[in-house]
This record gives structure tokens, C-alpha cells and sequence, in this order.
């Protein structure tokens, strides 16, 4: 019996361990880990005495104090952090790849927003709030804020 009620106290650490330093904010982990704490020292209290059930109440205090100083120097020391940086960016329009001036086509109709082939490269472009059919030679008027501005060549 000893045993599976020190299994559950140590279950109990490794899952509140895992809760504060590797899968923080599901809090399932902590809670699940905090009850199987609990329950074990309660097991210790009902089985063995209020002596062995003060004295496994200390350990564990001492054991998750113990855990979470080691579980921020470990943080500290970079050896679970990735160190990798991702340096590109999502939809960052190429600045010296289009001007204003440039014509291309439309691939899909404009409302206002739509894909248009500039360069043999297909880019999302903006209308001024008009709807452009596809397949129509447009022209771009304005390049702001990684968008594309384009207008339809009058025949």
C-alpha cells in the first residue's frame, strides 16, 4: 500500500511540474497533479498516523519546492528553450519588385480584393472598392502598407 500512495505523490509532482514549466496555462495538469497530491497525503494520514502523515506532508512541500527552483534554473540555463528565430514575415510585399505604373492582370475577379499576375508573379492586389472582373489588364496606382492598389487600363 505504501508504495502506490507514494507513486501517487510522485505522479502528483510530475504533473504539477509539467503544468508550471512545459504545457503551462491548461491548468488540467496542475489541478489533476494538485489532487493527486492531496489524496496521497490523506492516504499517508488515514493509513499510517498523523507522525507519517505530518512528515510526508513536509516532504512534499519540501519536494515541490525543490521541483519548481529546479524547474527555473533548468529554464534559466536555455537547455529546453529552442534558440531559433524565425526572421520572415507573413504577406511582406518584395518593396523593389513593383511600382507604381507597373500592369499586370487580374487572375481572379476584384471585390475588392482578388490575385493579379505582375511580372510572372502572382501578388494580392486591391481595387478602390469597385468590382473588377478577372482576366482585365490593370494598372497599379498605389503601393501602402504591403498592399497593392490597382485601377482597370481603359481601352
Amino acid at each position: 500500500m505504501l508504495w502506490i500512495i507514494l507513486i501517487i505523490i510522485f505522479v502528483g509532482l510530475a504533473l504539477v511540474f509539467l503544468e508550471i514549466f512545459l504545457i503551462p496555462g491548461t491548468t488540467m495538469f496542475g489541478i489533476v497533479g494538485g489532487i493527486a497530491l492531496v489524496i496521497g497525503v490523506l492516504l499517508i494520514y488515514s493509513s499510517y498516523g498523523t507522525k507519517w502523515g505530518n512528515i510526508t506532508a513536509a516532504s512534499t512541500g519540501i519536494a515541490c519546492l525543490i521541483a519548481v527552483v529546479a524547474g527555473f534554473k533548468v529554464i534559466q540555463s536555455n537547455k529546453l528553450a529552442m534558440k531559433a528565430e524565425i526572421k520572415g514575415k507573413v504577406n511582406e510585399l518584395e518593396k523593389n519588385l513593383y511600382t507604381v505604373g507597373d500592369k499586370g492582370i487580374t487572375v481572379t475577379e476584384l471585390r475588392p480584393n482578388g490575385k493579379g499576375m505582375f511580372a510572372d508573379n502572382k501578388v494580392d492586389i486591391y481595387s478602390n472598392g469597385e468590382y473588377i472582373q478577372r482576366d482585365t489588364a490593370v494598372e497599379i496606382i498605389k503601393i501602402t502598407n504591403d498592399k497593392i492598389f490597382v485601377k482597370p487600363i481603359q481601352s
